[in-house]
C-alpha cells in the first residue's frame, strides 16, 4: 500500500481548516500522512491545529505565500504520491482511493486531476461526501506532452484535486514562489512537458468561495498568468505553436490592461496594451492603448461601452 502525502498550506485559515482536515482524515484510503504548513498565520490557526496533535505533521514558517508553503510540504513528504488540499476546500471521502486505483493502472501518468464543485460559504457544517465512479471511465488521458498546449489555453487542473507522483517534482523542481497566485499552472505546464496527464470526470473536491480568496484580485491574476506563459514559452518553445502563445498572451494583456485602466493605472494599462499588440495585432488592445490618452470622462464612456459589448457577446 503506497503512502500518500497530503499537503495543506494554511494562512489565517482558522475558520476553515478543521473542515479541510476532517475531509482528509476521513478518507477511505487510510495509508496517508497529513502535512500542514502554517504560512505565518496571525489568527488562531496554530491553536486549532494543536487539537489534531498526533494526527498530522505541523510546520510553521514566516509568511512567504502558498507556493513556498507547498514547497516546504514537498520537502517533508515521504509518500510516493503527493496531493494538495487548500485549507478552505473539502475532499469527497473516497478521493484518494479512486485516484490511487487509477494511477496504479496507468503507470505512465504523472499527474492526475478531477473536477471540482464550487460552493459559496454560508457557514454550513461539514458533511462527508463520496463520489460515485461512473460505469465507463471517461477520463481524459494525455501522453507527454499532449496536455501542454491545452494548459496554454486554459488551466483545467484544480489544485485541490491533484494526485502527483513524487518523481515529477524530482524531475521539474518545486513551485515558483515568484508566480503567486498562478504558481499551480506553471507547475502543471512543467510537469506536462515531461509526464503524462489525466483528468477524471468525477467531482472529488468542493471548492469554497469566500471574500478572502486570493483569486479575487483579478488584475494580479491576469498579469501573473501572462508571466507564466512567457516563462514556459521560453522553457519549452517548440511544444505549442507560436500562434497559440501569441493569441493567448494578447488576450491576457488586453484583459489585464482594461482592469488597470478601470483602476486609473494608465501607464500600466498602456504597457499591457503594447504587449498585447506585440504578440498579436487586435482591435481591443489598440482601443485600449488609445483610451489611455483620453480624459477621465472619455475613459468612463469607453469602459462603459466595452462592458455593454461584453454583455451582448455573452448572451
Amino acid at each position: 500500500m503506497p503512502l500518500v502525502s497530503v499537503i495543506i498550506p494554511a494562512y489565517n485559515s482558522a475558520g476553515f481548516i478543521c473542515q479541510a482536515l476532517q475531509s482528509a482524515l476521513e478518507q477511505t484510503y487510510g495509508h496517508h500522512e497529513i502535512i500542514v504548513v502554517d504560512d505565518g498565520s496571525s489568527d488562531e490557526t496554530r491553536q486549532i491545529l494543536s487539537k489534531f496533535q498526533g494526527r498530522l505533521k505541523y510546520f510553521y514558517q514566516e509568511n512567504r505565500g502558498a507556493a513556498a508553503a507547498r514547497n516546504t510540504g514537498i520537502k517533508a513528504a515521504h509518500g510516493d504520491f503527493l496531493c494538495f488540499l487548500d485549507a478552505d476546500d473539502l475532499w469527497v471521502s473516497n478521493k484518494l482511493e479512486l485516484q490511487l486505483a487509477f494511477l496504479k493502472r496507468h503507470r505512465d501518468i504523472g499527474l492526475l486531476s478531477s473536477r471540482c464543485r464550487k460552493f459559496i460559504d454560508q457557514g454550513a457544517p461539514y458533511t462527508p461526501l463520496a463520489a460515485k465512479a461512473p460505469e465507463s471511465n471517461a477520463a481524459r488521458i494525455f501522453s507527454a506532452p499532449e496536455a501542454f498546449p491545452e494548459l496554454v489555453k486554459t488551466n483545467f487542473i484544480p489544485t485541490s484535486t491533484v494526485m502527483i507522483r513524487k518523481e515529477c517534482f524530482e524531475r521539474v523542481g518545486l513551485f515558483d514562489p515568484h508566480l503567486t497566485p498562478v504558481e499551480d499552472r506553471d507547475m502543471w505546464l512543467r510537469i506536462s512537458a515531461h509526464f503524462g496527464v489525466a483528468h477524471l470526470p468525477w467531482v472529488l473536491c468542493d471548492k469554497r468561495l469566500h471574500h478572502s480568496n486570493i483569486s479575487n484580485d483579478k488584475a494580479r491574476m491576469l498579469y501573473t498568468r501572462a508571466k507564466v506563459l512567457e516563462k514556459n514559452r521560453e522553457l519549452f518553445p517548440g511544444i505549442a505553436p507560436s500562434k497559440l502563445w501569441n493569441r493567448q498572451l494578447a488576450k491576457l494583456y488586453a484583459k489585464a490592461g482594461r482592469l488597470s485602466l478601470i483602476q486609473d493605472q494608465r501607464e500600466e494599462a498602456r504597457r499591457a496594451a503594447v504587449r498585447s499588440l506585440k504578440n498579436a495585432p487586435n482591435a481591443k488592445a489598440a482601443m485600449l492603448w488609445m483610451a489611455t490618452f483620453m480624459g477621465r470622462r472619455a475613459i468612463r464612456t469607453f469602459l462603459r461601452s466595452r462592458m455593454q459589448r461584453a454583455e451582448i457577446e455573452n448572451r
